[in-house]
């Protein structure tokens, strides 16, 4: 009885494991005259962000409180830590925590996603159903599973990544101080120009005055530095839209110049592109391969084959899993 309520999923096509599943009509809402359906990776989507807010809204609470965090706190805050001083910032340099909230969120959109499509959901509504001869929808799946959800991710990334790149290059041309043309922490001591004798910081240098040294080799002291009069916002966004094109490809010689910006602008549409398809793909085959491993277990010819077959595919129906996730 067990075998033949558990074989009826196997017995429809495999896609069937992770395609989206209709729930029910938007009772309002329609496209193009065809009514707009509220289908199992729109609630698992839903799922993740209730779960997030949840999650990340106590563990802010609870820092107001005390800073030093405790139980499933030390958890996701390793997790939060280990991101973005390993992967953040070897990318990013001084911008990583500008972006360290947009890529926490979408990190933990996406393994949340992941997690809740490893719940057998379809199989638990047979088991509860089986009994009432009732026929529910599948009430979850792997929303990253979904080409639009991948999709709509990887536009995300791409308008954040361009749109921040230009307005940072337009507020530059409004404020040429913003210009970081001095890089690292070399305003903290002396680098060919004197002492530095300015109060505001090393970022700005709207007070730095220099001091000549006699003895230093360079008897250059150009006294403050003043910024360059910015220009106003229309005239900025030309500019900075131009400026941000232009650092494409900011050191290629003049007559590789075409070739290799005509390169890295279809390079800035192709990479977020294949990382969408990389993502819906994994989800895609991981799936397919459970279900087909989970499958050899009813194929075979007798309860004891079927018993060694089952251990084996448990184990590597877990292993395959934590990969699918992660």
């Amino acid at each position: 009885m067990v075998g033949s309520m558990i074989s009826l999923p196997l017995a429809a096509s495999l896609l069937e494991n992770v395609e989206a599943q209709r729930l029910f009509a938007h009772p309002v809402c329609r496209l193009f005259g065809h009514p707009v359906y509220f289908n199992s990776h729109m609630l698992m989507m839903l799922v993740a962000a209730i779960l997030m807010v949840i999650i990340f809204s106590r563990m802010a609470a609870n820092r107001k409180k005390d800073a030093v965090p405790h139980g499933i706190d030390n958890f996701f805050e390793a997790i939060m830590s280990y991101l973005r001083t390993e992967v953040f910032q070897p990318a990013l340099g001084v911008n990583a925590d500008r972006f360290a909230p947009f890529l926490w969120t979408v990190f933990f959109f996406i393994l949340f996603c992941n997690l809740l499509g490893i719940i057998p959901m379809e199989q638990i509504i047979e088991l509860i159903n089986y009994e009432f001869n009732t026929h529910w929808p599948v009430w979850g799946g792997a929303a990253t599973g979904n080409l639009m959800v991948t999709s709509a991710l990887a536009v995300m990334a791409f308008v954040t990544i361009h749109v921040s790149g230009i307005w940072q290059r337009i507020r530059v041309q409004m404020d040429p101080t913003l210009d970081p043309h001095h890089t690292g922490n070399d305003h903290f001591g002396a680098h060919g120009h004197g002492e530095i004798l300015g109060s505001v910081g090393p970022d700005d240098e709207r007070d730095v005055r220099i001091a000549a040294h006699p003895h230093d080799g360079l008897r250059h002291a150009h006294g403050v530095h003043r910024a360059p009069q910015g220009k106003i916002f229309p005239v900025a966004v030309v500019l900075g839209v131009f400026d941000y094109l232009k650092n494409f490809t900011p050191k290629v010689p003049k007559l590789l110049w075409p070739a290799v910006f005509v390169l890295e602008v279809f390079g800035s549409f192709i990479k977020p592109f294949a990382l969408c398809m990389r993502l819906f793909a994994n989800m895609i085959a991981g799936h397919l391969v459970l279900a087909a491993l989970i499958g050899m277990i009813f194929i075979a010819e007798n309860y004891v084959m079927r018993g060694s077959v089952s251990v084996i595919v448990v184990l590597s129906c877990v292993a395959f899993s934590l990969l699918v996730a992660l």
